[in-house]
């Protein structure tokens, strides 16, 4: 059974602000009625205050007792079940006076209690039996001919008015609280939207890239989605050029079998023992170039690591294999090498980029092919005291040259300068990808000596025979004609690579 689908961004913004809004707009709404309801009783004391003070001071003694008229001033006070109550306690807390509109009220058991001289009371009465009240009582002490008399006068008021006002009160708070967040809750809604609004944007982009409408997330975008539309234009870029590479290399596989091939079916024609050798070392050598291919599409970039292999050696290889593939044009190929010259690339890549320019040279070159190479300092110029940085390697041929309007373009895949000759256009290509890999240069020229095309490359330079690293000792002891079918299948993947 499969998980439910989570909620979306925008449903869990809109319940965590409903769910803020609802808690806060409750609070307030407590705060308020508590604080009206205090108000409102505030009012009550105060208004029963100024009662007592005002029924005090209509009292007088009749027969050396305190009493009050019987009529007061105030209405209320004179109407049965008004609402406003008034009694006059003695000391023992016997009613010497009650107002006229007491007398339909009944009695409370706690009515007679007796308050000290000066001593003020407010209380609200829930449980009385005919209404909720409102109460203040007052103690005085009043000097009469006899000597002073302590006496308690209370006034009480219905809660009823106070009980309608408090409802009219909470439903205008609670109405208009509502109606607040409602108002909140929608304008929360449309702050959601225009925030979200980048993030439906990307939603709509990535389909567009989908549908292969556009092919990337262009732009500009929020700060806080800038890294993640950087991160997923990485993630395009990688997997296109991932695929690229994927698509490159089955290029470069099929045109790299294609000198092994010719060699194999020169070979194959001479039936004797030299040339069933020669079939074999090519069968090897191919499964090697199908093997180099497959990791250089794994890995996507060539490595800088420490291997070291010497010029003269993989020079020597490819060049006694063209020999043999171009021996009925008579080609001469000058090898002016150092044996002592060693690059800091690795062994397959170099044999690969010396095959293809040595190959694209006896193709188009007539009579006379010429490779050099010399250790030059990194500025490119003669070495003096600076200790050589870069190899400079030229590889030059006597046939018609490249053209100068064409030598940028012939190092793009399937250019070629010359449709007359068989080719597919990938070998310079490749050369180029591979020289910008190791941070090398690639130049194409004239000859000044042969008058043909030149070819100039600038690749890292390794130690050199005046003091080799072990590892550049390591490559000259390849240099030994191999005798195990582990070397052979070595030697096979050093010479010849691919043609253009």
């Amino acid at each position: 059974m499969s998980p439910a689908a989570p909620l979306s961004i925008r449903i869990r913004l809109v319940a965590a602000a409903a769910l803020i809004l609802i808690a806060f707009l409750s609070v307030t709404g407590l705060v308020l009625d508590r604080a009206f309801r205090t108000s409102i009783e505030d009012g009550a004391q105060e208004q029963l205050r100024l009662r007592v003070l005002g029924l005090l001071g209509t009292a007088e003694l009749v027969d050396g007792i305190l009493s009050l008229p019987p009529a007061l001033p105030e209405p209320r006070f004179n109407q049965p079940g008004s609402g406003l109550y008034a009694r006059l306690l003695d000391a023992d807390g016997r009613p010497i006076w009650t107002s006229r509109s007491e007398a339909s009220h009944a009695d409370a058991d706690d009515r007679g209690r007796v308050l000290e001289p000066g001593l003020s009371v407010f209380e609200a009465i829930g449980d009385d039996p005919i209404e909720p009240l409102y109460r203040s009582g007052f103690g005085v002490l009043w000097e009469g001919p006899a000597g002073d008399a302590s006496y308690t006068l209370w006034v009480s008021t219905a809660q009823a008015p106070f009980d309608a006002e408090m409802r009219g009160f909470r439903r205008t708070l609670y109405t208009l609280l509502g109606g607040a967040g409602l108002a909140l809750l929608l304008l929360q809604l449309g702050v959601l939207a225009l925030a979200l609004r980048p993030l439906g944007r990307v939603a709509r982009e990535v389909v567009r890239i989908e549908r292969g409408e556009t092919a990337r997330l262009e732009g500009a975008w929020p700060s806080e989605l800038a890294g993640l539309t950087r991160s997923l234009n990485l993630l395009i870029d990688h997997e296109r050029a991932r695929q690229r590479r994927y698509r490159d290399t089955l290029d470069d596989l099929a045109h790299s079998l294609k000198t092994p091939l010719a060699i194999l079916r020169n070979a194959l024609s001479d039936a004797d023992a030299h040339g069933l050798a020669e079939a074999e070392g090519q069968i090897e050598r191919m499964d090697a170039i199908v093997g180099h291919h497959l990791q250089r599409a794994s890995v996507g970039t060539n490595p800088l690591g420490g291997e070291r292999t010497l010029v003269r050696t993989a020079v020597e290889r490819i060049a006694g294999g063209l020999n043999r593939l171009h021996a009925d044009k008579g080609l001469v190929i000058d090898v002016a090498v150092g044996s002592e010259l060693a690059a800091a690339v690795d062994e397959r890549d170099l044999y690969e980029i010396l095959g293809n320019l040595l190959e694209n040279a006896c193709k188009y070159g007539t009579a006379s092919v010429r490779i050099d190479a010399a250790a030059v300092p990194e500025g490119g110029g003669p070495h003096g005291d600076r200790p050589p940085l870069l190899l400079r390697v030229r590889v030059e041929d006597d046939g018609p040259g490249v053209p100068e309007d064409v030598r940028g373009h012939v190092l793009t895949r399937g250019a070629r300068a010359d449709t007359a000759k068989s080719g597919q256009g990938i070998g310079l290509a490749v050369v180029a990808e591979l020289v910008a890999g190791y941070g090398g240069s690639l130049e194409i020229g004239e000859s000044a000596s042969l008058l043909g095309a030149c070819v100039e490359l600038l690749l890292p330079a390794a130690a050199s025979a005046l003091g080799q690293s072990a590892s550049v000792r390591t490559s000259s002891e390849r240099t030994e004609p191999p005798k195990s079918k582990w070397a052979t299948k070595r030697m096979g993947r050093q010479q010849t690579a691919q043609s253009s």
